[in-house]
């Protein structure tokens, strides 16, 4: 049996591209000024905004990296979904970044519907494969 699917090769690249383009683009080669307006609604000066908007971008790529690599694994999905709460934050905090163009909303609601999708995806190659590793 193949122990691979296109299902969870799709989920995984797609993952693995928005968290090393958002770590890329509006943060290391920015930071973007709607990153630093966010980080600053959460509290942080502007310069603290920016020194995490560079520590979370470096973060970002990294995470993404892992995904491509330890797609067979079940944790880096379930962080990906778990990164949900950051919506949730902008949410409260940032509420105007909900409705904005190429907001907050789409963005985190579909990645967290694709790392269920890789979850199920797992669970099922799991269960008709043996040789499957977690």
């Amino acid at each position: 049996m193949r122990n691979s699917s296109v299902t969870l090769a799709i989920c995984r690249i797609a993952i693995a591209f928005v968290w090393i383009y958002q770590g890329i683009f509006p943060k290391l080669l920015g930071p973007h000024p709607d990153e630093i307006a966010m980080g600053m609604a959460f509290g942080l000066t502007e310069q603290d905004a920016r020194l995490s908007s560079y520590a979370s971008g470096a973060m970002e790529i990294v995470f993404g990296l892992l995904v491509l690599w330890l797609y067979r694994m079940r944790w880096p999905y379930v962080v990906t979904a778990a990164a949900v709460v950051l919506f949730l934050f902008t949410a409260v905090y940032a509420p105007q970044w909900l409705y904005s163009a190429f907001n907050s909303t789409t963005l985190n609601l579909t990645v967290f519907a694709l790392s269920i999708v890789a979850l199920a995806e797992i669970t099922r190659l799991e269960s008709n494969n043996s040789s499957f590793s977690r």
